[in-house]
């Protein structure tokens, strides 16, 4: 006969034993494994009551989930509409450049200065890699958004969580499993169908090279986030240095490509609102929500970044979305969380063990 062990109490006394290798409690007590630690009914307890506590607005993860998801979807529509009289470089230059003039005064208001001196050679090179990153991610995103639509260029920029999990696998030696491979079969599925419209038969791309740009920008957004999880440094300092790379990279391409100009009003008032919305404001309501807020369920609001990416592009630039886009859409955007509910499948069985009876 077999008995369920779920969770365990610290609030118990009992004896430990070996048993086919594996520790367990007797009596009360209820054993639990997971991810290789012991989760204990006193911790989930504490851990539960400091999630009901009264959270204010400016803690709340309802209230900052939602405004970030509105300036996150809005990327792809307004750098559309400003790409009607700037060029890409041009809306790099002031998006990052009114990044970094924000996140220096910030940065000195903190007192952050003082600790460039502590930084290494091997920090140097991490910011320089993360910032080239960032650069290429954006540059090519713009470059797609100048040749193809946008709901084709985002759809496909969504593919950045397949290849953050393709990369995983030689950079932090994660391994695949079955909802993994699912997930990656569903983002490329939907791929397919963007690029081919439906006909399998006859391949027509809308513009070769922006597809391929859209594509080189999810590949280096996936790689970006995988060197992120190796940051050891404090969050406001990384973004800073990041940032001003960036910007750096793309003053050089404005002066090599384009020229500096002074932008209209309204597409002034657009890379500000880029710049605010994607690098200033949402870098910090991202990290204070996940201050407040467990990281999965933090995850689970992300999944609704793509939805309200295709609302924007329906309602400012007026694009038509056919059966197919909507298909591809689809399948793009349910291989994310076809991770995550592998993800909580596999934590469940780790957390129930069968043990036989003593």
């Amino acid at each position: 006969m077999k008995r369920k062990y779920s969770s365990c109490s610290n609030n118990l006394k009992a004896s430990r034993n070996v048993l086919r290798g594996l520790d367990y409690f007797q009596d009360k007590d209820i054993y639990c494994k997971l991810n290789s630690k012991f989760i204990c009914e006193g911790d989930e307890t504490i851990a539960m009551n400091k999630h009901r506590e009264k959270l204010t607005a400016s803690q709340n993860p309802y209230v900052l989930m939602p405004v970030l998801l509105l300036m996150w979807g809005s990327l792809a529509a307004v750098s559309k509409l400003l790409l009607k009289n700037l060029d890409s470089y041009q809306v790099m230059f002031y998006m990052y450049g009114i990044g970094a003039i924000a996140f220096f005064i910030i940065f000195v208001c903190k007192r952050q200065l003082r600790s460039i001196r502590s930084f290494k050679l091997s920090d140097m090179i991490w910011f320089l890699l993360c910032g080239t990153l960032t650069f290429l991610y954006d540059f090519f995103y713009l470059n797609a958004l100048e040749r193809v639509p946008a709901v084709e260029a985002s759809m496909l920029n969504y593919l950045f969580p397949i290849f953050i999990v393709l990369l995983a696998i030689p950079i932090h030696k994660e391994k695949l499993n079955v909802y993994k491979l699912i997930s990656i079969a569903m983002g490329f599925m939907g791929t397919l169908l963007l690029l081919t419209k439906g006909d399998f038969t006859h391949i027509s791309f809308t513009n070769f090279k922006g597809d391929v740009f859209a594509i080189c920008a999810a590949i280096s957004w996936g790689l970006f986030t995988n060197l992120i999880k190796k940051n050891q440094m404090d969050q406001l300092t990384s973004t800073f240095f990041i940032t001003m790379i960036a910007f750096v990279f793309a003053l050089g391409a404005n002066l090599v490509k384009s020229q500096v100009i002074i932008p209209q009003a309204t597409d002034f008032y657009g890379v500000f609102w880029l710049s605010v919305s994607n690098i200033v404001i949402g870098f910090f309501l991202y990290f204070r929500a996940l201050k407040y807020a467990p990281a999965s369920l933090i995850a689970s609001f992300t999944f609704f970044t793509p939805f309200v990416t295709l609302v924007f592009i329906v309602v400012l630039l007026g694009e038509k979305l056919t059966l197919t886009d909507c298909f591809a859409a689809i399948l793009i955007i349910c291989s994310v969380p076809i991770q995550k509910v592998g993800h909580f499948i596999r934590n469940k069985e780790a957390s129930v063990i069968e043990i036989p009876k003593v």
